[in-house]
């Protein structure tokens, strides 16, 4: 009860607190069954200025650290090579070594790689808009 009224006092009018129906979370929102977990709506209202934009991500190795803190983050997204560098992964789990290559950002990843990139100590994560090449995390951010 104590946890449900804690939840409801952070919520905006109209949001209510998820409720668990079997495995699945409801949340209503505005009256409005969005059929999404909690999380999910949380991470939308997060990122909101770029979920309905197509991403990508590359790293630049010439400033690459090699501490693999994207790793530890988004192994489904970036690896380290042999070399000691970071590198981003095709959808297909392949490394792209190519210097500049890019790579999709799966919804499902785009906080662990904007993470990612705030976290780098190098500053070589940049995630842009697909659509115009405009950086929106990393160190050339507007």
């Amino acid at each position: 009860m104590c946890l449900i009224f804690t939840l409801a006092l952070s919520l905006t009018p109209g949001e209510y607190p998820p409720i668990n129906i079997g495995k699945r979370a409801v949340v209503i929102v505005d009256g409005v069954n969005t059929r999404q977990g909690w999380h999910r709506l949380i991470h939308s209202r997060r990122n909101g200025r770029h979920m309905n934009e197509a991403l990508e991500v590359w790293i630049d190795q010439d400033l690459c650290t090699g501490d693999g803190i994207c790793v530890q983050y988004a192994p489904e997204v970036f690896e380290l090579d042999i070399d000691g560098l970071a590198y981003v992964k095709s959808s297909e789990d392949e490394l792209l070594q190519t210097p500049g290559a890019t790579t999709p950002v799966p919804l499902p990843l785009l906080q662990d790689v904007v993470d990612s990139a705030k976290e780098c100590p190098g500053d070589c994560i940049h995630v842009r808009r697909v659509s115009d090449s405009v950086e929106v995390y990393g160190p050339d951010a507007e």
